[in-house]
């Protein structure tokens, strides 16, 4: 695997530093994880690694795929907090991969990201700038004919800022909202009433009543709010009532347990991103501006998405600008948040038939 060292802002004295310590963090985390942590590793074998340094943070950038094809898909990840290498070795991406060059990058305060970025440098403008330094590194080292953006949940917010950028949409060929978070004003409350439905729908069923029902007396007891508990308890019953996946036979096991490495640092990271509701999320609401973008673009989600209810499908497909010829929309009928692993062929064929398209 290829490691460049690649700098937004300059300088190289803690390089080293920083490997070393991000190595050390991963063996440590590994020796718990045991074969697995070694499945997971041999999986993340060949294509390109490299850094990306952009006021504070340390972000790492995974390229693999197929650059000679000239078509790269930028993954802007979940999260806040989460990886984008959860979701790099799904068959799903892999098989997009042997197709396309596939960029995989760790927003500062996430995954497997270093540094030391100050607290006031976790804001929506500051994840849209370096989004943007990511597109400009990916086109200074690659040969770049087509370049598309695919953000997944909050990496869809990500995505949108950015491209609200003055000048940002200009060499984008696509942009791909995959259950995405454009609008938490609207996506927190839709998600809290997801939750109280399908709880109270597993009382009727005899269903652990007394935990739902305590469960309901939580949501009804307090604003629809993002702070750590709301990522921890929320997401535990988002988890338990099927709102990430439909069938939890599908799950990968990538969203909660200690035994996968990335995983669990990306965990503490979220963890830490989301003290003190540093990015004040449950104000987000980008649906009004989302007229300004008019780039191809396609709208993704599963019919049973408890994190961000399909409702907001349409508001993100009728927000969009682009021309009505260029804008498409699909639901995944058998999908909650994560398509991409509850139905990886639909997805790869609504992928590869938007990029054939436009790229």
């Amino acid at each position: 695997m290829t490691r460049v060292a690649a700098s937004a802002t300059g300088g190289r004295g803690n390089r080293r530093r920083r490997l070393g310590t991000l190595v050390q963090a991963l063996g440590l985390v590994a020796s718990l994880g045991g074969c697995q942590a070694l499945l997971l590793a041999e999986s993340f074998e060949g294509g390109d690694f490299f850094f990306l340094e952009n006021n504070g943070a340390v972000m790492p950038i995974w390229v693999r795929g197929d650059t000679s094809s000239g078509t790269f898909v930028v993954f802007l990840h979940g999260g806040p907090g989460n990886s984008s290498y959860s979701y790099a070795t799904a068959p799903a991406y892999d098989r997009l991969a042997e197709s396309y060059a596939l960029v995989f990058w760790d927003q500062r305060g996430s995954g497997a990201a270093q540094g030391d970025p100050s607290p006031e440098s976790y804001t929506l403008e500051q994840f849209a700038k370096d989004t943007k330094k990511v597109v400009q590194l990916i086109r200074h080292k690659y040969d770049v004919e087509a370049l598309f953006l695919a953000g997944k949940s909050w990496g869809a917010c990500v995505g949108t800022a950015f491209l609200l950028g003055e000048g940002n949409q200009e060499g984008v060929s696509g942009w791909i909202e995959i259950d995405g978070a454009h609008n938490l004003k609207e996506g927190i409350p839709l998600s809290w009433e997801w939750t109280k439905a399908a709880a109270r729908a597993r009382i009727k069923r005899g269903s652990e009543v007394a935990r739902w029902q305590r469960e309901i007396a939580w949501y009804e007891s307090r604003p629809a709010k993002i702070d750590t508990d709301y990522f921890l308890r929320h997401g535990e019953n988002l988890n338990d009532l099927d709102g990430i996946y439909r069938d939890p036979a599908k799950d990968p096991g990538n969203f909660f347990p200690l035994s996968a490495p990335i995983p669990f640092l990306y965990q503490l990271n979220a963890y830490f991103l989301n003290q003190d509701n540093r990015l004040r999320l449950e104000s987000i609401d980008l649906s009004d501006q989302m007229g300004a973008i008019t780039v191809p673009s396609m709208v993704l989600w599963g019919r049973h998405d408890g994190t961000l209810p399909v409702a907001l499908a349409d508001d993100a497909y009728d927000s969009l600008g682009t021309p009505e010829g260029d804008k498409h929309r699909f639901i995944f009928e058998n999908s909650a948040h994560v398509p991409a692993y509850e139905e990886p062929e639909l997805f790869v064929e609504k992928m590869t038939d938007f990029i054939e398209a436009y790229r």
